[in-house]
């Protein structure tokens, strides 16, 4: 199967639509019992208020869960027809040494800013010493001092740049380009450990299997070499966060803060501690396979509803316009002036009370975090938008050579993190598209810096 000619915004959409059924879908089950059954052994022993959940199941609450189902695939296909005819002609050749040094500068500032702020070794990923709460808060303190930009390299410049040049690498058999990828790759990973954060390493390790693919690697073998590779990843970094000390468990938080807004990476684990297991919870002769068998399932339970926990608690918050956040109106005195309240922080610290300790995050996708900034109306137009861009992205990657394959990467991306987090945060924050697509536009800028140059 020649999974390259599948490529165009469908393959973004697909990614959409799959990773919010991933991350999202079991929010169709909480107004059933079966889906209040598994929540609420999620959250023993703390009761999970359904009796105040009166939208729970309401038009509203299906409508919301549909739209990104539903309404993001329309706009991004017709987006996509109706510019369909649009030509863009961008030169190919970009030198190697454009994306080499421009990984380069960027890895040298992340270790540079990693070894300031201690964390260069990156152990405290997997000392089981520190139990999962000072793990959470050596996360927090990381965010504030390694700083956005480091977050925006790591999480989105220097992943699309490993893209780029494993595709060059594939597609002109360039054994340089595979070799810088290689160790590009090594050097991304460790610094995603360093952070103490699961969730990129994972995503990084997807894009390279989506790359692959794209490529013509081969989509089975692709798909073989990319689940081996997560599945460990993940699998070792999921068990390292359980302690030998016994502690209560923690709460895992949100990710670095952006410019100006303070959201959590798509895919962390803001959402997942209370009831996970520890030696604690355990009777004293419980057996190593029954300890490992109780954070397995502990590990699904949470994989599963990780997002779709916050969608009751989000329509039933915001259904209230009062209590509706996150636009600002601008004012003479600062565009950038910090918002006065963020609905992922306002919903965490109701679904978990007791987390004092540190700022928590309840993430939510474009269309229900649009609920929450402006109503069901403002939650429409994120959620056309964003499909708008999917399919916008996917114009500028229609060729088969290594920037175009990077590009529609990035597209799908965006895509997943459409899912995740709110319109602008999707845009602007270390995870956004404007991190994804400055290399791209970078090399191709410098690219034609240098044609013109040499016309002279």
């Amino acid at each position: 199967m020649n999974f390259r000619k599948m490529r165009r915004g469908n393959l973004a959409v697909g990614v959409a639509v799959s990773a919010y059924i991933a991350t999202s879908g079991a929010a169709a089950l909480i107004p059933f019992p079966i889906g209040q059954e598994q929540l609420g052994q999620l959250f023993f022993p703390q009761e999970v208020p359904y009796a105040w959940m009166t939208t729970l199941g309401s038009p509203t609450y299906w409508l919301l869960f549909l739209l990104t189902l539903v309404v993001l695939p329309i706009a991004a296909i017709a987006t996509e027809k109706v510019f369909s005819s649009a030509t863009l002609s961008f030169s190919d050749e970009v030198p190697l040494w454009i994306p080499l040094v421009l990984a380069g500068a960027m890895i040298a500032f992340c270790v540079y800013r990693l070894a300031q702020a201690g964390g260069l070794s990156a152990s405290e990923a997997w000392d089981q010493s520190l139990c999962y709460e000072e793990k959470i808060l050596r996360r927090v303190e990381l965010f504030r001092l390694l700083g956005n930009k480091y977050y925006s390299f790591v999480y989105s410049s220097l992943p699309i740049i490993g893209c780029y040049l494993l595709a060059r690498g594939l597609l002109k058999r360039e054994r340089v380009s595979l070799g810088a990828c290689a160790a590009l790759s090594v050097i991304v990973l460790w610094l995603d450990v360093a952070t103490i954060q699961k969730a990129p390493a994972l995503l990084y390790v997807l894009v390279l299997g989506l790359t692959l693919a794209l490529s013509g690697f081969g989509l089975v073998r692709s798909a073989v070499v990319t689940i081996a590779a997560g599945g460990t990843i993940y699998l070792a970094l999921a068990l390292s966060q359980f302690c030998e000390v016994i502690k209560s468990p923690g709460q895992t938080l949100a990710s670095p803060p952006g410019p100006s807004l303070a959201v959590p990476l798509p895919g962390s684990d803001s959402s997942s501690s209370l009831g996970s297991p520890s030696t604690a919870d355990g009777e004293p002769s419980e057996s190593g396979l029954s300890r490992v068998l109780k954070k397995a399932i502990w590990i699904v339970r949470t994989g599963i509803f990780r997002m779709a926990v916050g969608i009751p608690y989000y329509v039933q918050i915001f259904s209230d316009p009062d209590q509706r956040c996150g636009i600002v109106r601008p004012t003479f005195s600062g565009l950038l002036a910090p918002q006065p309240c963020y609905p992922a922080t306002k919903v965490f610290a109701v679904i978990y009370p007791a987390i004092t300790y540190t700022t928590g995050s309840q993430p939510a996708g474009v269309s229900l975090s649009g609920y929450a900034e402006g109503g069901l109306f403002y939650a429409v137009l994120a959620t056309v938008i964003a499909g708008s861009l999917i399919g916008l992205i996917s114009i500028l990657a229609r060729g088969n050579d290594p920037m175009n394959i990077a590009t529609q990467v990035a597209g799908c991306l965006y895509a997943y993190y459409v899912t995740q987090v709110p319109l602008m945060a999707t845009l602007l924050d270390s995870y956004g598209l404007v991190w994804l697509i400055a290399p791209l536009a970078a090399m191709r800028a410098l690219t034609w810096m240098i044609s013109i140059t040499l016309r002279k």
